[in-house]
């Protein structure tokens, strides 16, 4: 059986974080869409869902760090802080199941080191690694690394249980999802902290959404969901892994394409309003994955 209890729920979204706030502007139909300036040129509209500035004061152990954290970093954390309120497991086994996007730009950081390294309009390879390589900023790859949202959560909350990162499609955060569900229902960890996080406001994903044929205004933010066994006092809701019919949800028109978060905000809003449904979704070339939530009075 791979059922596992949720007990615990953090989301970072357009439209905030407070999670009975929320679930009643979905409800409502309330847009979270609204004109974004990077990107008023692109053919398809300036409209996008921007998170307003997560508060990591909570969470963040040095604030220093939160130069080198890439925006999906950013909201993870600030999703992972709350759902990770209440847990009396030892840090030292929480596991850490993340979904993230693409590989993030670097939003110019690198503009420098590629200028340094053209040569009559093109990218000269001696140049490169010569005064480019100087000018590249030594901590640009810690921002860019998919797996430094897993590493961020971990660092901050002290988590050291098993763990990974799935980046790519709309479909990572609940592949992480399911994985997390294995991994406590199978007890390989007394606690799990599960999610995805993704970022799609900028004007270079923007960009690079519109180059492979998406709809839809981009939109950013992240959910994280606390896993633990069956039966544990304080379950929110119950989840299984099942990729059947999916149910009719109708919030993701309201916040923008959140990428790789999408899923498991989906789920997240589920166990938050006290609803049973399923989340399925499917990335190209691959077998769709899925999760059902069952309510804690539908148990």
């Amino acid at each position: 059986m791979t059922a596992v209890a949720v007990l615990g729920v953090g989301v970072c979204c357009p439209l905030g974080s407070d999670l009975a706030q929320l679930v009643a502007a979905l409800d409502a139909g309330t847009s979270a869409l609204a004109p974004h300036p990077p990107l008023a040129n692109l053919p398809t509209g300036d409209l996008a869902g921007v998170v307003a500035k997560p508060d990591l004061k909570p969470w963040l152990r040095r604030r220093k760090d939160r130069k080198i954290m890439a925006r999906a970093s950013e909201l993870a954390l600030a999703a992972a802080g709350p759902a990770s309120v209440g847990s009396t497991a030892p840090v030292a086994d929480i596991g850490v199941f993340i979904g993230v996007g693409r590989e993030p730009p670097d939003d110019g950081d690198s503009e420098a080191a590629l200028a340094a390294s053209a040569l009559n309009g093109r990218l000269d390879d001696d140049l490169l690694a010569g005064p480019g390589r100087d000018r590249y900023p030594p901590l640009l790859p810690l921002k860019t690394l998919p797996n430094m949202v897993l590493a961020h959560i971990s660092i901050n909350l002290g988590y050291m249980g098993e763990n990974g990162a799935w980046a790519g499609e709309g479909a990572a955060g609940l592949r992480a999802l399911v994985a997390a569900v294995q991994a406590v229902s199978e007890g390989r960890c007394p606690e799990a902290m599960a999610g995805g996080a993704d970022s799609l406001v900028g004007l270079g994903n923007a960009r690079d959404r519109l180059r492979m044929g998406a709809s839809g205004p981009p939109g950013e933010g992240a959910a994280v969901l606390r896993l633990g066994p069956l039966g544990s006092p304080g379950t929110l809701a119950v989840l299984d892994i099942d990729p059947g019919a999916a149910t009719d949800l109708q919030w993701r028109p309201l916040l923008g394409d959140l990428g790789a978060a999408a899923g498991v905000f989906e789920v997240a809003i589920l166990v938050a309003s006290g609803r049973s449904g399923r989340v399925v979704l499917a990335d190209p070339g691959e077998p769709p994955v899925g999760i059902a939530v069952r309510s804690a009075e539908a148990c």
